[in-house]
């Protein structure tokens, strides 16, 4: 029996996505250190997920049925409240790991750093590769983020010890954070001055595919807005001139950005739509 101070909790939540969950199940089980559990949170799967996880018959693997009722951060909170581990590791179940992962990030852990990010390779269906980098700076970056949005920080690249999460809080179910969730906690953390350290190496693979890349730009635009928003009125007073005008840059660099990734993803008419927004906020 592994010693809990040194396992890594892996959360993985799922829904209908059996393929691709035993892809990122595999990526696990091939780490190069074998001290974790996986913790498969499946939100009411219709496909054949269960049977998927049930056929790697590894007791390091759970299959949990959950009811997520949409906020899939309840998932993740579902799972890091039944970890067993010292550090908690995310994966969404279409991404997937490279074998050094876990070990990279565990050995990067340490006096000096609290949690751990890195790069990523996106997969694109057209087959199209890019690099997902982490990009903070060595100092206040609770304001760093705050004023330019989430580093480019994936939940499948953080890694941080689980005490972290149960003395500051996990992720918001707040349904207004739905696809922000992970940026908000990265804020609060970083609030509560978190020592993050940003590995540039690319330790895994984020996939875009017709499922992750159309119809949710919208959403992921308002629930920035509203993340940013909330830290904005709990971090300064809404009277000063100062706090309207960062307000008013955040939210019109957050329409420009939700623009810009529409028109990544071949959504024309929503690009120019985005784009429109974000030059009215400036005069508005």
């Amino acid at each position: 029996m592994s010693d809990q101070s040194s396992k890594v909790s892996v959360i993985i939540p799922t829904y209908n996505q059996a393929e691709l969950l035993q892809n990122a199940l595999i990526s696990v089980i091939n780490q190069t250190m074998q001290d974790w559990e996986a913790i498969v949170i499946d939100n009411n799967s219709r496909d054949n997920t269960r049977e998927v996880v049930e056929a790697f018959n590894d007791p390091r693997i759970r299959y949990v049925p959950f009811s997520n009722k949409g906020i899939i951060a309840a998932s993740r909170n579902h799972g890091i409240h039944l970890a067993a581990g010292e550090y908690i590791a995310f994966l969404d179940s279409d991404d997937l790991w490279y074998a050094s992962k876990l070990a990279t990030c565990r050995d990067h852990l340490g006096p000096d750093t609290d949690i751990v990010c890195h790069g990523l390779r996106i997969r694109r269906e057209a087959g199209l590769k890019e690099s997902l980098i982490p990009n903070l700076p060595g100092h206040d970056i609770y304001h760093f983020l705050l004023d330019n949005g989430n580093a480019s920080i994936a939940t499948s690249a953080v890694m941080l010890k689980k005490e972290y999460l149960s003395q500051f809080g996990i992720f918001s179910e707040k349904p207004e954070m739905v696809t922000a969730e992970d940026y908000e906690l990265w804020l609060r953390l970083s609030k509560k001055r978190i020592r993050w350290g940003c590995i540039k190496e690319e330790l895994g693979e984020y996939r875009i595919h017709g499922g992750n890349a159309s119809g949710n730009i919208k959403r992921q635009m308002l629930a920035e807005e509203a993340a940013v928003m909330m830290h904005f009125n709990e971090d300064y007073p809404s009277s000063a001139a100062g706090t309207r005008l960062k307000m008013k840059r955040r939210r019109v660099m957050i329409a420009l950005r939700a623009g810009k990734r529409a028109l990544d993803s071949g959504f024309f008419k929503d690009a120019l739509n985005y784009s429109l927004q974000g030059i009215t906020k400036i005069w508005t």
